[in-house]
């Protein structure tokens, strides 16, 4: 396996230099003197704030604000929310701040929120997850009542699901809060943002560009030659060469968690048996050595959580072959298993813009083959429209899970009975209660508990593969030596980037 570990690392390394290659023949922008340039893996593909993942990516890129943000020390806080009275299980009253302007000047006021908000629930599912939809009515000016599907006792929380931002619609363009605003977008390529002239401290800014990188060492290229002040995020391997010639690399923890979903509608993984074998089957620790850092997950939240879960997740590859034969799998002469005359095989996939997955997939099939299982691997552009095809078996995702400092919205979006994000297909009543216990329960101590016991049967049923809690490498130059990431890519661009 460690010889395996070493091939993939340089397997990847001289694709990516293959890779940059091609991508660097097309000439680039030269950076001017003021500006910042940020290199990553992505850039947003549109602006409407309805759309699915659409107001995560804004939000990341600094043009947009939730209704609550966390900050850097993991505190929730608000620039449109002064006040949030509950009322009831399900109804709360709002006193907003009064100061807060959309970047064209316009007050955001209880009409304006409440509209986008309403608008937002009605069209972007992802929304509904945490407490079923909720409607926004306008008391007074700067007031207004909530009222939810569903109970919740940490409205701040579900305010601060990335979904909910603040906006308003004028004709076909939509009008943002935060301290930057579009100048120009190259869907999925290019952005160009200017400072917010009706957002605090603008004329501190600097213009801000994002571009985006196919692979890890077109981004160290761009870094070091000066073409880029920020890439978020290299790779271990280019973490390592940057700090050696003397680059500063800030390392975090992510806050996201690496896991596999398993497919449970269709296919081998819809036999328990199976899921728990591969589940026993997968050595983590090899994933921690090809990433070089970061700790072997022990739920599906970040371990500084204090609802982290805390399975110690077990590897047997002898318990994982009896199960597989007790499924009914038998080894042929080949040494690979099959059931009735038809290998045991599992399609693997994942996506580009995480490029710790790529590593983690080549060595997941490499560890299955050694169990005597089948593998295929791919990696998709789209993530979020290829989950919902079913065309895999284990996708080996990426997701902050803890972005409003609360676990319900995730467990709810993934984990939930036909919730939207639920694509593995799964469903047991016990989790679904234990959800709704959470969502009425006021002692914070006992919904983590409750989030814990949540992570418990899931590892038990093992709908998703708990695999890596990771680090982040993000190099930045001496330009944005004080830059601070925080929030694992929620916000990249922030209201002190260049200060």
């Amino acid at each position: 396996m460690k010889k395996f570990l070493l091939l993939a690392a340089s397997v990847l390394l001289t694709g990516a230099l293959t890779a940059c290659s091609l991508q660097s023949a097309t000439p680039s922008k030269a950076p001017t003197k003021d500006g910042i340039h940020i290199g990553q893996t992505w850039v947003i593909g549109g602006t409407d704030p309805t759309d699915s993942s659409v107001p995560w990516g804004l939000t990341s890129h600094g043009v947009s604000e939730g209704v609550y943000m966390l900050d850097e020390h993991g505190k929730l806080v608000s620039r449109f929310i002064k006040n949030i009275e509950q009322v009831d299980d399900t109804h709360w009253k709002v006193t907003m701040k009064e100061d807060a302007k959309f970047s064209d000047g316009s007050k955001v006021d209880a009409k304006a929120l409440c509209t986008a908000l309403n608008m937002i629930q009605e069209r972007n599912k992802l929304s509904n997850a945490t407490a079923g939809v909720i409607k926004f009515e306008p008391t007074g000016e700067f007031t207004f009542n909530i009222q939810s599907e569903r109970p919740t006792m940490a409205m701040d929380s579900v305010l601060a699901e990335w979904s909910n931002v603040v906006f308003k619609k004028d004709g076909d363009k939509f009008i943002f809060t935060g301290p930057y605003q579009i100048e120009s977008l190259d869907p999925g390529n290019k952005i160009v943002l200017a400072p917010n002239k009706n957002y605090p401290n603008a004329d501190k800014r600097k213009e801000v560009d994002i571009r985006t990188f196919k692979d890890a060492s077109a981004l160290k290229l761009a870094f070091e030659s000066g073409d880029i002040d920020l890439a978020f995020t290299v790779t271990p391997d280019v973490a390592e060469m940057l700090k050696s010639a003397g680059k500063t690399v800030k390392t975090i923890p992510a806050g996201y968690q690496y896991f596999g979903m398993c497919n449970m509608k269709a296919g081998p993984l819809a036999d328990d048996n199976v899921r728990k074998a591969i589940n026993l089957g997968l050595n983590r620790e090899d994933y921690i050595n090809v990433l070089k850092g970061g700790r072997v997950a022990t739920g599906l939240f970040a371990s500084y959580y204090d609802f982290a879960g805390k399975e110690k997740v077990a590897y047997d590859k002898d318990k994982a072959m009896n199960l597989l034969e007790k499924a009914g799998y038998v080894k042929n002469a080949s040494g690979m298993y099959e059931k009735d005359g038809q290998p045991l095989t599992l399609r693997l996939v994942t996506y580009t813009s995480r490029p710790d997955l790529g590593l983690i997939v080549q060595v997941m099939a490499s560890q299955l083959k050694e169990m005597g299982i089948t593998a295929t691997s791919s990696v998709v552009e789209d993530i979020d429209k290829f989950k919902k095809s079913g065309q895999f078996d284990i996708m080996v995702y990426a997701q902050h899970t803890a972005p409003t400092g609360e676990p319900s919205f995730f467990l709810n979006q993934f984990f939930r009975t036909n919730e939207p994000n639920n694509t593995m297909g799964y469903s047991n009543p016990v989790v679904d209660a234990l959800l709704d216990k959470m969502g009425k329960e006021k002692d914070r101590n006992v919904r983590n508990k409750l989030a814990q016991e949540v992570q418990h049967i899931l590892y038990e049923d093992a709908p998703a593969l708990f695999l890596v809690d990771p680090d982040w490498h993000i190099a930045v130059s001496d330009k944005i030596k004080d830059y601070e990431p925080y929030g694992g890519d929620y916000y990249i661009v922030n209201a002190k980037l260049g200060f």
